[in-house]
């Protein structure tokens, strides 16, 4: 499975250094925040901005899987409370029981 991966991956890359290749003569002119660069390489334009994505992309992702680990612990610690009370449940003998819990009440929805 792990060679498919790498199989894929070097397909990608060859994908865009193809695309690159193709686009290597290419400028444009950009406007960006009132500033003006004229005759800029194409190729560079479109990795950078590929990088800025990717960039943004790995913040928001990076503060999710923070918030998933965060909720993770804390049910870890509620479980790791609620086995603490199940095994001092089971410990205890049957006479040490309260009588209010034991009595079983019959359903009235029948």
């Amino acid at each position: 499975m792990r060679l498919v991966g790498i199989f894929l991956w070097i397909i990608v890359g060859a994908i865009i250094l193809w695309f690159f290749s193709l686009n290597l003569n290419q400028h444009v002119d950009i406007n960006l925040f009132n500033a003006q660069y004229q005759n800029v390489n194409l190729v560079t334009v479109i990795f950078i901005s590929v990088f800025i994505g990717v960039i943004f992309g790995a913040l928001l992702l990076s503060s999710q899987v923070l918030k998933a680990k965060t909720e993770v612990a804390s049910v870890k610690k509620e479980n790791r409370k609620l086995l603490k009370e199940l095994e001092g449940l089971r410990n205890l003998s049957i006479d040490e029981i309260p009588e209010a819990d034991t009595k079983i009440e019959p359903d009235r929805d029948l």
